[in-house]
């Protein structure tokens, strides 16, 4: 029977790491690679990417990624998942332009086929027809797309937001989705990001008003963060600059890059001499002068937090300045930017958030956005997707409350690790597999095992218990006394006697030990921990990690 398997591997019922299989017969295509920012930092590691590994069984049926756009949240896997399965990718010229560059960073850019496409164009990958729909969002050259098998159409949305007034490019592409609607659309995979919000999102142009305000009230220097990738916000920090006779110093290694990018792509445009070296902005007086930084997000290595804590190239927050951080909050984040905002306040900064002004707008579409979006496409079923579980329960409750034609069994709710199989006779999960996520060393950007952050936590929470024993080669016997070591273990005091009971269990053990028993390191050294394990276990209810090591003489 004809039919199509969506495979999700991330960014269903959470924020980030987008990824999605769509599968025809023994063709797939990936949809986006995306990394995560988990929202309490497990043990070490602040990035996470999809478990790549589950797509071992398709891998024969894999055939290109394609990328919707250039957020780290749908791109930033990328090199993780090429490593794997080295496929071509299709994207647009400004996403590339980002991909390039990460690419270029893990040695790996003259390995990948890159295709650039451009929106309303259409390929054939295999049995896939994609076509490419112009999507507005806070990013530039973004889409949604269209794809094509022959037992239907499916509508990815990517991100998007329905602006009828960007400040780069045109409006959503409404003309080429609703033509795609009037074909017949067998399923909508729908952005839920803004699912809670109701109303329209704003414009991109509703920041400007504040901006103006913030300019023109000013007298000293001015620090303005962002994502880095908000091309639409960074233009607009620009024109206003240059408007009210300020320089632009752009502060950190993301915004500068992604400001050369999208500069020689002529997507950004920056009048004349307004962009300036770190150096030239020295000579400036405090109100010719405005700093476009990163860190918005509280990021200890970004620009703003070294601004703010200690100095950056020479340059440091002072009394008077004023901050401006014209980005959301991402969840998990919260705490880092009360930090940071402490540390403005302790410099002496004024500070103005989202709270305050509007000076950030959401790239998300909200309520009113998804009932364009759904009235738009008409499609057959609705598949909430990007965002925690109950933005997906929302906007289903939406549509089914507020679009005529939607009841509970046209709103189809997955999450990551469900197959969900869509044909002619309706909608079903299939199969559910608990995923994984990958972990990534943001120092060496190498992948740490899920055992490795399961031991961690382990660690974390029982502490450890170092024993060494000492044992003669040629007879296996016990040569002095075990050493018993105690590291974050709560519930025993080495001062109360226990550590000399652990040795003097440990050594008894040893003892009824017969000698082909001790001969075996291995067998010996699990024997050994078991031991102690049990000594532990009447002591303390805890489950500390034991190990052992056995030293020969």
């Amino acid at each position: 029977m004809s039919k199509i398997e969506i495979v999700p591997l991330g960014g269903i019922g959470e924020f980030g790491m987008n990824c999605m299989g769509i599968r025809y017969d023994d063709e797939m295509i990936i949809v986006d690679a995306g990394m995560g920012f988990p929202e309490e930092t497990p043990y070490g590691v602040d990035i996470s990417i999809p478990n790549f590994d589950f797509l071992e069984e398709y891998r024969d049926d894999i055939t290109a990624i394609i990328l919707t756009h250039g957020h780290e949240d749908h791109i930033g896997a990328l090199p993780y998942i090429l490593r794997k399965f080295n496929v071509p990718v299709y994207a647009s010229r400004f996403t590339l332009g980002l991909a390039d560059r990460k690419l270029e960073e893990f040695g790996m850019l003259d390995d990948v086929l890159l295709h650039r496409v451009k929106a309303g164009d259409r390929i054939e990958v295999g049995v896939f027809g994609i076509e490419f729909i112009h999507a507005s969002h806070s990013l530039v050259e973004c889409f949604s797309l269209a794809v094509h098998t022959p037992a239907g159409t499916l509508v990815h949305t990517g991100d998007y937001k329905i602006d009828d007034t960007p400040v780069i490019g045109r409006p959503y592409d409404l003309e080429m989705l609703g033509r795609v609607g009037d074909e017949g659309v067998l399923a909508l995979l729908c952005d839920s990001t803004n699912a809670t919000v109701p109303g329209r999102t704003p414009s991109e142009q509703a920041v400007i008003p504040a901006f103006e305000e913030i300019f023109q009230e000013s007298d000293g220097r001015l620090f303005v963060s962002t994502f880095s990738s908000s091309i639409h916000r960074l233009q607009i920090i620009f024109d206003i600059a240059h408007k009210f006779g300020r320089r632009v110093c752009v502060l950190g290694r993301s915004m500068q890059r992604n400001v050369e990018i999208a500069s020689d792509m002529g997507l950004l445009r920056v009048v004349g001499d307004t962009m300036i070296e770190l150096g030239a902005s020295r000579a400036l007086a405090d109100d010719e002068i405005c700093y476009l930084v990163t860190g918005s997000q509280g990021e200890m290595r970004a620009a703003l937090w070294n601004l703010a804590t200690t100095t950056y190239k020479g340059l440091e927050i002072e009394n008077g300045d004023t901050v401006v951080l014209s980005a959301r909050i991402i969840p998990g984040n919260e705490k880092n930017i009360s930090r940071l905002i402490g540390h403005l306040y302790k410099r002496g900064a004024n500070i103005i958030e989202e709270k305050r002004r509007l000076v950030h707008v959401s790239g998300h579409a909200s309520l009113e956005d998804i009932r364009i979006m759904v009235e738009t496409s008409r499609p057959r079923y609705v598949v909430p997707i990007h965002g925690e579980y109950r933005m997906l329960f929302r906007q289903k409750e939406f549509i089914k409350n507020h679009v005529a034609g939607y009841d509970d069994d046209d709103i189809v709710l997955i999450e990551n690790g469900e197959i969900l199989e869509l044909d002619e006779y309706g909608a079903r999960v299939v199969e559910k597999h608990e995923l994984h996520k990958t972990f990534i060393d943001e120092e060496s950007l190498e992948e740490i095992e899920y055992d490795v952050i399961r031991e961690r936590k382990k660690l974390a929470y029982g502490g450890m218990i170092s024993l060494v024993v000492t044992v003669d080669r040629a007879r296996h016997t016990l040569v002095g006394e075990p050493q018993v070591t105690l590291s974050g273990v709560a519930g025993l005091d080495v001062t109360n006697g226990f550590a000399a009971d652990a040795r003097r269990a440990v050594a008894n053990a040893v003892g009824e030990m017969r000698p082909e028993q001790v001969a075996d390191r291995t067998v010996f050294k699990e024997n050994l921990r078991l031991h102690l394990k049990r000594f532990v276990q009447r002591e303390i209810a805890g489950k500390p990690v034991i190990v052992t090591t056995v030293v020969e003489v």
